[in-house]
């Protein structure tokens, strides 16, 4: 794993390495945390956990959207060919590598129909292939949103925003169409690729520490209201499009930037030498070691939990205590997809194709 950190580490910016690594962990919880919650009876102790984790594990993927945003929107891009090249190349090659090992494994061990109707599901519909497709779309009309930006700055994006906004809150309160005024497809997760962009560079009248407090408190307090709504059913096993994981998304967005924000003021606080020290030592290598190796974890980390329910169902050992196993078998899902990646990022030719 260092290598692929020495090389890269003298322009990556930390706290975008550090807010993809939780992404990415985040989104492995959702998926392992997920599978007990759907085998647990609804409102049993087991399930409430197990569907609390899930509800925090949401804020993974709004987390992606809005990274991207932050790094491609507001720039010059001469050559729209050379920006459709390299961004769809660097999602599609790994995706369409790894595809074919989802196949094969899905086909041989899950039972999933050799057909062509199957092989389409596969590739374009089941699991968590979404994320590919959705992100494809955003980069297709990147380079719009990115003129618009251009043209409009700050207050463009706030226009754009407050009515992808009013989209999300109407979706929520679930009160669509309303006399056949069809908002729902203004953005969707466009909405949070721009929104990434507009909270890296909006200027708050608070301060750094002050908004660093603020958003932690607003990541907590709106992660345990989506917890006890999920508790009362009232949001749907997918809810990225609603209210609760935008402020989510947010509160930990911020947290990140305005933490990182707050370190640079001062070279003698807390905050800066507590930053400076995760940066410097193992734990940042680590952390910039698993935002390199995200993308590529996405694709792979999958194939640790189909083992366990294969082998699950196979013994008729029924794994009852969440408590334990989703801790468990999250961190082998880390660890084998951070290795396997990392691994195939060393390896001439693997690496085009790792996700790296």
């Amino acid at each position: 794993m260092s290598n692929v950190t020495a090389t890269k580490k003298k322009t990556r910016i930390f706290y975008y390495d550090a807010l993809r690594a939780f992404a990415i962990i985040f989104v492995i919880l959702i998926h392992t945390s997920k599978w007990f919650a759907k085998s647990e009876p609804v409102h049993s102790l087991f399930w409430t956990f197990s569907s609390s984790l899930a509800s925090l594990g949401n804020v993974g993927v709004p987390i992606f959207f809005m990274i991207s945003g932050a790094l491609l929107l507001n720039r010059k891009y001469d050559d729209l060919g050379g920006f459709y090249k390299k961004r769809l190349s660097r999602l599609f090659i790994p995706f369409f590598f790894w595809i074919i090992f989802i196949i094969i494994f899905k086909l041989n061990y899950l039972n999933y129909p050799a057909t062509i109707e199957g092989l389409i599901d596969i590739i374009f519909f089941k699991g968590f292939v979404w994320y590919v497709w959705t992100m494809m779309g955003i980069y297709l009309i990147a380079p719009v949103i990115n003129s618009f930006i251009r043209e409009y700055g700050i207050k463009g994006v706030e226009y754009f925003l407050a009515i992808w906004l009013l989209t999300i809150i109407l979706n929520t309160l679930g009160i669509y169409p309303i006399k056949n005024v069809e908002l729902s497809y203004f953005a969707k997760f466009l909405g949070y690729f721009v929104l990434g962009w507009y909270l890296n560079n909006k200027k708050f009248s608070i301060s750094n520490k002050a908004m660093m407090i603020c958003s932690f408190i607003v990541f907590v307090v709106f992660s345990l209201v989506t917890a006890y709504c999920i508790y009362l059913q009232l949001l749907d096993e997918v809810y990225y499009l609603t209210i609760l994981p935008v402020i989510q998304a947010i509160g930990f967005y911020l947290l990140f930037k305005s933490c990182d924000d707050y370190a640079k003021e001062s070279d003698t606080s807390i905050t800066s030498r507590f930053v400076s020290f995760i940066t410097n030592s193992k734990i940042g290598q680590i952390i910039t070691s698993i935002s390199i190796c995200s993308y590529g974890m996405y694709l792979t980390h999958y194939f640790v939990i189909w083992v366990v329910k294969i082998t699950n169902y196979q013994t008729h050992i029924l794994l009852r205590n969440p408590f334990k196993w989703i801790p468990f078998i999250m961190l082998i899902a880390i660890l084998f997809s951070w290795g396997l990646i990392g691994v195939c990022s060393k390896i001439p030719y693997l690496k085009e194709v790792s996700g790296t």
